[in-house]
C-alpha cells in the first residue's frame, strides 16, 4: 500500500506537531515535512510536492491562501487542505477560489482533518468544507445593498455614531437613519451589532474593520 505523504505549514509549533503526530499515527499517512512560514514552505517544496499540503491561513510572512494559490498553479494533483480558526464565509470562499481541496476549522474534531487529508489526496480538485452550500447561496443571493448603504454600513461597523456618518457622507442625520433602517431590513437585523455580524459573515465588511 502506497503511503500518502503530507507536509504541514503552520507557525504554531505545538499545533503543527500535534497535527503531525495525529497524521503519522494513521495507517497509510506519513509526514513528509513541516514548515512554520511561507518562505520555509516554498524552500521545502521547491524540488517536489507531497501528496497533500496542510496550510494554516495565518502565517507570519504572508497569507496562507496565497501559498495555496501558488501551489495549485504548480500542480493540479496536489491536495491542499486549509486549516483555520476563521469560521466565516469570506475565508471559506477565498479558500475555494484559491484552489484548495478542503477547509477545516481548527476547532473541528481531529478526525475531520484526517478525513480532509485523505479526500484531498484522492480528489484534489473537489473542494469540501462544512457550510459550503450555505456560503455559496449567500454569495449568490446575498443582500443587495446600494453603494450608499454599503458606505453607511462600513462606517457603522467601525463604531461611528449617526452624526459622524452624516458628516462624513455629507447627508442629514435623518437620511442616515433612513439608510440604516433599509440596511437592517435587507440584512434581517434589529440592531447595529446584529447588522455588523451579518455583514462580516456575508463578506460585506472585513472582520478587522468591524468594531460595532
Amino acid at each position: 500500500m502506497t503511503e500518502t505523504t503530507v507536509t504541514l505549514v503552520d507557525d504554531h509549533t505545538l499545533v503543527r506537531q500535534a497535527v503531525a503526530r495525529m497524521i503519522a499515527e494513521e495507517q497509510g499517512l506519513s509526514i513528509a515535512g513541516q514548515a512554520g512560514s511561507t518562505a520555509e514552505a516554498l524552500a521545502l517544496l521547491e524540488y517536489g510536492l507531497p501528496d497533500v499540503v496542510v496550510v494554516d491561513v495565518s502565517l507570519p510572512d504572508g497569507d496562507g491562501l496565497s501559498l495555496v494559490t501558488a501551489l495549485r498553479s504548480r500542480s493540479k494533483r496536489v491536495g491542499l487542505v486549509v486549516l483555520t480558526m476563521h469560521d466565516d464565509d469570506r475565508t471559506l470562499l477565498a479558500a475555494l477560489d484559491a484552489g484548495a481541496s478542503a477547509l477545516v476549522l481548527k476547532t473541528a474534531p481531529s478526525q475531520a482533518i484526517i478525513t480532509a487529508v485523505r479526500r484531498a489526496a484522492e480528489t484534489p480538485s473537489n473542494f469540501s468544507a462544512d457550510g459550503l452550500a450555505t456560503a455559496l447561496r449567500r454569495r449568490t443571493v446575498g443582500p443587495q445593498l446600494t453603494t450608499r448603504e454599503l458606505e453607511v454600513l462600513q462606517l457603522l461597523a467601525r463604531g461611528s455614531a449617526v452624526a459622524v456618518v452624516a458628516k462624513e457622507l455629507y447627508m442629514s442625520e435623518s437620511t442616515v437613519k433612513t439608510h440604516i433602517k433599509r440596511i437592517y431590513d435587507k440584512l434581517g437585523a434589529r440592531t447595529r451589532a446584529g447588522a455588523v455580524m451579518v455583514a462580516v459573515r456575508d463578506g460585506l465588511v472585513r472582520p478587522e474593520d468591524a468594531h460595532g
